[in-house]
Order: C-alpha cells, then structure tokens, then sequence
C-alpha cells in the first residue's frame, strides 16, 4: 500500500469515527428480548415497546428546551451524549428488563441546578399510580379526591415524602417501576389538568455541596400485580446487598425475638405518686391538712389549687378523678426536690435500713433514681396506712399495670415511655417488665437542638450553649435551619454523637435494671439535610449515614432492640422496628382538628396521666378516611419488601383505637398485613380496652409469633370492589380479610363481612377474627 492511500484510509476512520461520536440521531432505538425503547435525545422523550406488544408504554413525556446535543455515542445497548449549555451528560443503558438512566451535572457551581426527568403524562393504557406513600396506594388516574390530595400537597419530597425511593405505573396488562437509585434531593410533582387527569413530574436537584453530582434511575417492566413495582424494589434491594432479614438481625441482637408476636403500647402517667396509690383519699387529705411537722412543710409548698383540691377531698364523700390527680401530681414534684429530706421532721418517724442507708449519704452522690427511692421512702413511713409501697406506686408503668396486663395473657408486648425519667421513677417496674419477658425503654430525640435558657423546651433537645451556638445545620443562604415546630435549629447528627453517647451511657449508668429497647424520633422518617456549615458541612447521604450510624451505636453498644419514626427505607438494614408506616401522622395542620370547638379535635398534651391527643377517641373526617385507611385505595407495599426485615405499625398519633369511626377497618388492616397494634394505655385506659385488646391479641400474637420474621409474598384483590383482599406470608399462612359487610365465597371458604380469616396452607387449620 502506497503511503498516500495509507493517509487517506485512516483520514477516513478518524471522520467516520469523529461521525460515531457526535452525530446524533433524533430518535435512537435499544432493544433486547423483552422489550425496545426509544429515546428522543432532543426532547428526552421515551416509549418502550415490549415485546410482542405494538401498543407503546410511555416512560417519559417530550421536554422541549433541552439544548443541542453533543458528543454523541451508543455501544450496543448504551447510548451517551452531552448537553452543552446545561453542562450536563445522560446516558441511557439497556440490561435484560432494566432501563438504567444516569444525568451528571458538571459544572463547578455554588448554585443549584434542576433538572426535571421523568415526566408522566396521561395516556391510554394509564390505570392508576402505585405509590409508597406511607404503606402504600393504588391511586386511579381518574379519582378526583385523589387529584385534589396530592395536587394540593406540593412538592413530595422521595426521602421523607415516599416510605421507599421508587413508584409504579398500572398500565392494565402490564406495570412499569421508576426505582431512584440516587434517593437524595429529588421531588415529586402532581397536577390536575384541566382534562381532569393526574400528571407526573420529578425533578431532580444537583447541589453544589456534593462532590459528584449524579442522578440516577432504574426503570423495569412487570406484571399485572399492583405490588410488582414492590417486589421489582425488593429484588434491587437483594441484588445490591441492601437487604437484612429480621432472622439476621436476631442473630446480632436476640432480644428483636421479642417483637414477634408483641402489641406495642406506649405507657402514661410517669411521675412518682399516680392517684391509684392513695388508698385512703380521705384520711391521706386530712393528715396533709394537719399540723404535725411534715405535713405542714409539704403544706406550706403547695399551690393554691392543690390546698383546695385537697380541702374538697376532706369535706366530700367522694374523690373526684381530677382532685385526686392535682394532689398526686403536686405530690409527685415535691418527691423529686432535692431538699426534700430535713432530718428534724423525721426525728420520730420509723426508717427502714434502705431509707437510713440513702439519708446517710450526700445529696450530690445519689443518682436520680436514688434520691427518687430515698424521697418516695420517706414520705411512705409518713404516710404509711394510706399509701401503697413505693415499689407498687405508678400508672402506666407499674407493678399494677404490668400484673394486668400478664394477668390477661398479654404475654409479649414492646412498651414504650415517654421519658427516660419513668425508669429512674419507676424501676421496679422496668425490672418486672423484663422479668415478664417484655421490651421496655423510653422515647429519645436528637433531631432539634434547643437554647438551655428556653423557657418552652422539651428534655430531649437540651444539651449545652457550645453546641447550640455551634451545632446547627446551616441552610444555603446561610441561615440556620428551624426545629421542630419552629423551635431553636435542626442538630447536626456529624457533631451530635459525643452527646448521645453522653445520654445514653449516662441512663443506663443510673438504671439499677436496664432498659432492653430504645425508640429515636425523626432518624427514619426521611427528612435530610443538606448542612452548609463551614464546620461540618454535609450532604443529605452523609446526614442519613451519621443519623444510622449513632442508631446502630446505640444498638451495639448497649444491646438495644431499636426503633424510630417512619422506618424510610434507607433505615430498614439498621432497625428494629418503626412507629408510622402502616400509618402516618393524619391531619397535621387541619385546624378542625386543633380546634376545641370541633367534633374532630384529638386533644391536646393533657393530663400527663392520659394525654388527649393519644387518649381521647374522637371521630377522623371523611376525607382521611378515603385516603388513610379505605381498603380500595392501600397497598401493602412496604411489607412486601420488608416484612421479613423490619416490624412496622402506626404513628403514636395514629394509634389503633384513636379514631372511633375506623378501629374495625384498621383492625382488619393489622391482620391482614400481619403488623402489630400500638395502643396509648394508662391503668383507666385499660380497664376501658381490655375486651377489645384481649381478642385482638389472641388472634394476632400467636400468627406474628410465626410469619411475622417471613416475606409477604403475595397481596390479590379478591373482589371487584377491591374490598376482599389477600395476602400469603413464606408459602405458609394465606390471610383473606373482607372489608364490606356481605359474605364473600372464596374457594370453599365463606369469608363473614367485616372479617378476616387466617389459613395455614399445609394444613388447612383455620382461625378467624370478626371486627363488629
């Protein structure tokens, strides 16, 4: 070969070359076996066209605006090209069933830039969107309730606002499931339009504060199935070793064990002295109203309203719920004082060797559980004719509730406190709680961080002037993000974790019998942040990471079975178990619902004995109805997932008998969804509840002892109504629950209206559950 015709042959390679690489086609076609998909590189357009099918299945709608495209490339099944003026690089890539899409921004910015992709328009075939909003729902297209709902609620944040980062798409023959596998500073956009449709839009936003700028999707094909889209999720998950079962966390930390089969209840009345331990009401009144010593230095301590509350005991034959309680409560914070004890009014008060060995000792040494022991003591051999011991005294968490509740075959339950101080008051309780066999621990937050001068604050968000001055996460334009409530500043979780270390080994230190769980509010529920902080700047993963990190510390550390809000899927590996999944906070903001005057109003943060916005049953408007707890519009899509891995139930708001018009229905929903019920209970609360919890427990405990550690493998609509359902847990047990009021034949089964009933499939042994 000539030199010359050399030259000109490789001229030639490197012009068609140069022509491969940035030539770009308006539409360019990636096909397999199972389906092609064509993309628009103008418009970012794309239909897929499965196999066998002529009818298109769009994934994402025309944009226009996008820019030129440059740099073109496709190899194989992997297409790539560069949009200039945006800076930015998409590439699509074709694997078996899988569309993978990834946008890179790289533009070195301080600014924001946002991109919108995909964007779902109506079509055709469209049926309804499958949505992991909480547990789950189906939301049809065309259902104007729910084009109001989620056109009025803004922009959905995917961390905080959807319980897993994907959703799916009901096409009648076939599902499509969008999986974000960059979860992080993504939004989800719904509108009505004015042909009365629901659109789809997500929006992606590349901060400047994260090194790669990177956002990333995973579009799959499925079947028919309404949880396809949560099963193709699950497969992600195992397939990138995202997944733990429970059986592995049982293995790391043996008693989670104990949450098969548990109900939870979150426990009230935690002060020392509850109005159930005054035995005599009358004479315990008029020997604080005498004039011997100690009496009259507690008198000479009370407020106006206990001296009355008091005076009324004395001159009535009946003690009213609300005296006894004024006196229990002014009682209880005289008994937490540390000068509590003046030796010359005990000079002819007989001590037992506990009492005189605490009074022996200097008021700084003792723990607070000990000056607790030592004040409760005194004021007993006081007062010894009219009051209980003091290892009996309390409400929720006591030796009396505890009895009542083994007494009544309540043999496992999880139960929570609200304050770590119920266990410094109480601790013979707590110790009789794990002799029962039971989980029990407080409530603990590290979300909001408060002024140590605040006059409005709450236990959990003080710790000291240096981190509130130092610790707080730092918004874009500089400010600092508000806590909860509007309340001093969201605490950065980087520099958080020296004072949960403090906290929690400093409880613990002081517990003469431990705490055996642990709930964290806010870790799980999905709200990061992107922390601006020249000191400890974050994006929302390294926020996510220091969040799971200091829960797996504390489960570690102390052998803890851990729990938090929410339990988004980004905590599932970590947790134990999750209050608000199955469902959420309802009617945050309703102002019918805040009013005093409204028939809705849940109450407020009163009495300490038995809150009223956890206690009192109130009725739940139609509307949540609808969209909360209407068996035609739920999908157990996180249990599909995470049965297996993590134990879910209710927001405390949300608890299983607060809404007097949708216990049964929620009855029904715990069943079939094998999740626990979480009660707020007191000793009154119980006495009120007891039949109901008994029956409910005596059908749920024994099934959750035995599928609640497997898979829910399958969830069918059994009617057309979508009101019989069934789901099927690990090839064992299937579950059928008929939500309507007539009989419902299945197979050869007769489903009674408002049941459910449970049938192991190897055995055909049936048990069921009526909620009338």
């Amino acid at each position: 070969m000539s030199r010359p015709l050399f030259y000109i042959l490789v001229i030639e390679i490197l012009l068609l070359s140069a022509m491969r690489v940035s030539a770009a086609p308006e539409t360019v076609r990636l096909s397999n076996s199972a389906w092609a998909v064509d993309i628009a590189t103008q418009s970012l357009a794309v239909n897929a066209y499965p196999v066998n099918s002529e009818t298109a299945v769009p994934i994402s709608a025309a944009q226009p605006g996008f820019g030129d495209v440059a740099e073109f490339s496709q190899e194989g099944n992997t297409v790539s090209w560069r949009i200039a003026d945006r800076f930015l690089t998409v590439r699509f890539q074709l694997i078996e069933e899988s569309l993978s899409v990834e946008f890179v921004h790289d533009k070195q910015t301080n600014d924001t830039f946002r991109l919108t992709w995909p964007v779902i328009e109506d079509s055709e075939s469209l049926r309804a969107y499958i949505l992991p909003l909480f547990e789950g729902s189906y939301v049809p297209k065309d259902d104007v309730k729910w084009q109001e709902f989620l056109s009025e609620r803004g922009p959905i944040n995917t961390t905080a606002g959807l319980s897993m980062p994907f959703w799916g798409l009901d096409f009648t023959d076939r599902t499509l499931t969008y999986i974000l596998t960059h979860p992080f500073n993504n939004q989800i956009r719904f509108d009505k339009t004015a042909s009365s449709v629901l659109d789809m839009a997500v929006s992606h936003a590349f901060t400047p504060n994260w090194e790669q700028r990177r956002y990333e999707l995973r579009i799959a094909l499925g079947g028919a199935s309404p949880i396809a889209p949560a099963k193709q999720y699950r497969r992600w998950l195992k397939q990138n070793a995202e997944f733990v079962s429970f059986a592995e966390k049982i293995e790391k930390t043996p008693a989670a064990a104990k949450l098969l089969g548990a109900a939870h209840v979150y426990l009230w009345g935690g002060k020392l002295l509850s109005e159930h331990d005054v035995t005599d009401w009358k004479t315990f009144a008029t020997k604080l109203k005498s004039d011997s010593k100690i009496a009259t230095r507690i008198w000479a301590q009370l407020n106006t309203e206990t001296r009355e509350a008091l005076q009324e005991i004395v001159q009535s034959d009946y003690a009213s719920k609300y005296v006894r309680r004024v006196v229990s409560r002014a009682i209880s914070e005289q008994l937490e004082k540390q000068d509590f004890y003046d030796p010359s009014l005990w000079t002819d008060i007989p001590l037992t060797s506990e009492t005189e060995k605490l009074i022996s000792r200097d008021v700084p040494t003792l723990s607070l559980p000990e000056l607790y022991r030592r004040n409760c003591l005194l004021f007993y051999a006081a007062f010894p004719d009219m009051l209980r011991h003091p290892d009996k005294w309390g409400d929720g968490l006591s030796l009396k509730m505890l009895e009542r509740f083994a007494e009544n075959g309540l043999d496992r339950l999880w139960l929570g406190v609200d304050s770590w101080q119920d266990g410094f008051r109480h601790p013979t309780a707590v110790a009789k709680a794990i002799e029962l066999g039971y989980l029990v621990g407080p409530y603990d937050s590290y979300h909001s961080i408060h002024h140590p001068d605040e006059k409005d604050t709450w236990e959990t968000a003080q710790f000291d002037l240096l981190l509130y001055e130092t610790g707080g996460i730092v918004n874009a334009d500089g400010t600092k993000s508000r806590g909860f409530k509007k309340k001093g500043y969201h605490l950065s979780p980087l520099v958080a974790q020296p004072y949960v270390e403090n906290r929690v080994n400093g409880i613990v230190a002081q517990m003469s019998s431990d705490f055996n769980t642990w709930f964290i509010d806010c870790d799980a529920y999905g709200e990061l942040f992107d922390d601006y902080s020249a000191s400890h700047p974050a994006t929302q993963l390294d926020d996510m990471n220091a969040r799971l990190a200091r829960i797996a510390w504390i489960r570690d550390t102390h052998n803890m079975v851990v729990g938090s809000e929410g339990g988004a899927a980004y905590s599932a590996a970590v947790l134990h178990f999750a209050h608000g999944m199955t469902l959420p906070v309802i009617g945050w903001g309703d102002p019918d619902m805040k009013s005093k005057t409204s028939p809705y109003y849940v109450g407020g943060y009163w009495p300490p004995e038995g809150p009223a916005i956890h206690i009192k049953q109130v009725p739940l408007k139609s509307n949540y109805l609808y969209h909360y707890y209407d068996p035609r519009f739920r999908l157990p899509l996180y249990q599909i997932v995470f049965h297996d891995s993590v134990i879910t139930t209710h927001h405390w708001g949300s608890g299983s008998l607060k809404f007097e018009n949708a216990i049964g229905t929620l009855a029904l929903l715990e069943l079939l969804y094998n999740v626990p019920p979480l009660y707020h209970l007191n000793i009154e609360e119980f006495s009120k509840h007891k039949a109901w919890i008994k029956r409910h427990y005596a059908f749920f405990s024994p099934l959750h002892r035995q599928i609640g550690g497997q898979a829910m493998t399958d969830f069918q609509w059994l009617s057309e109504d979508k009101l019989v359902q069934r789901t099927e847990f690990g090839g064992t047990v299937e579950i059928l629950a008929n939500f309507g009021t007539d009989a419902f034949e299945y197979e050869d089964l007769v489903i009674p209206g408002r049941s459910v009933m449970a049938r192991w499939m190897n055995t055909d042994k049936i048990e069921a559950f009526s909620a009338f």
